[in-house]
């Protein structure tokens, strides 16, 4: 007979790095919890999840984030038990969700300073190269990147493409650019199998490491504060500036939605500085 930790277990078993620790402590904590109160927690009622989550957080006081996380993570374990056949109940699906309004400017690539940023990549090492230019050009995330395998790049295809394992535990194929294709090849060289980035000593590459190297190619180009998502939003950014329809972004990016799409475009927007000069001028004529 499975215990609660065999059936956490179980459902983290297809999850990697930062979100399968971070799914980790949230049930821990949960199942600890219930614990402490003499909760059956196969048998949890959604006052006891509503209960929980209120108090998480530091000095027991959640950001409406961290209890959004909470109670959404709780909830797909319980999908995970009631599909599985270990309880008849979800004690988190009609758990209201504090609804989170946030903006964060984050950081973005410019057309010109994009152009200079490939270059300096493509003049570094075959991979800041090909990190960097898969990175920019189909706007993946860097979780998606460092899970590619070199049996997941179709790269003599009639139209080349990859196959990203994305966010929530969903594959992808997407096409990808000569420019993409050439990084890649030049790259995985006469390799056949593993994974497309490792670290330079053969061992697994992690996104700390990425974070840096992406820094310093941008660095070199004048441009502080990128990271591998400010490439993701700039993919989408510069995508629009080229016209490309806002559903193939969408399809090419991952996004199920448009609402990503106009909140990285809106951020980018608002830095500009069309609006403000163009109004000053236009008062000026005055």
């Amino acid at each position: 007979m499975e215990t609660l930790n065999d059936m956490v277990a179980g459902f983290l078993v297809g999850l990697q790095g930062s979100t399968h620790e971070a799914y980790r402590i949230v049930l821990r904590s949960w199942l600890a919890w219930c614990s402490v109160n003499g909760i059956d927690a196969l048998h949890a009622r959604s006052m006891h999840v509503e209960a929980f989550t209120s108090r998480r957080g530091r000095n027991g006081k959640p950001t409406l984030r961290s209890k959004r996380n909470a109670i959404s993570i709780i909830d797909l374990f319980y999908r995970y038990l009631v599909a599985e056949g270990f309880t008849d109940r979800n004690p988190a699906v009609n758990v209201r969700r504090p609804r989170i309004v946030y903006h964060s400017q984050g950081s973005f690539l410019n057309r010109e300073q994009a152009s200079a940023f490939l270059r300096e990549a493509h003049a570094s090492d075959s991979l800041t190269d090909a990190l960097c230019t898969l990175l920019l050009l189909t706007g993946c995330r860097i979780s998606e990147a460092l899970g590619l395998k070199i049996e997941d790049c179709h790269l003599d295809d009639d139209v080349p493409w990859v196959l990203f394992h994305r966010k929530f535990d969903w594959m992808q194929r997407v096409a990808i650019p000569k420019q993409v294709v050439d990084a890649l090849r030049r790259h995985i060289g006469r390799r056949k199998h593993g994974r497309v980035f490792k670290a330079k000593r053969g061992g697994r590459m992690y996104g700390e490491n990425c974070a840096g190297l992406i820094s310093s190619v941008a660095l070199n180009v004048g441009v502080p504060d990128i990271t591998p998502h400010s490439l993701r939003r700039s993919f989408c950014t510069l995508s629009r500036d080229a016209g490309i329809p806002d559903k193939d972004i969408m399809a090419a990016g991952g996004w199920k939605t448009p609402q990503m799409l106009e909140y990285y475009d809106m951020s980018a927007r608002s830095m500009s500085g069309i609006v403000g000069n163009g109004l000053q001028e236009f008062l000026a004529e005055e």
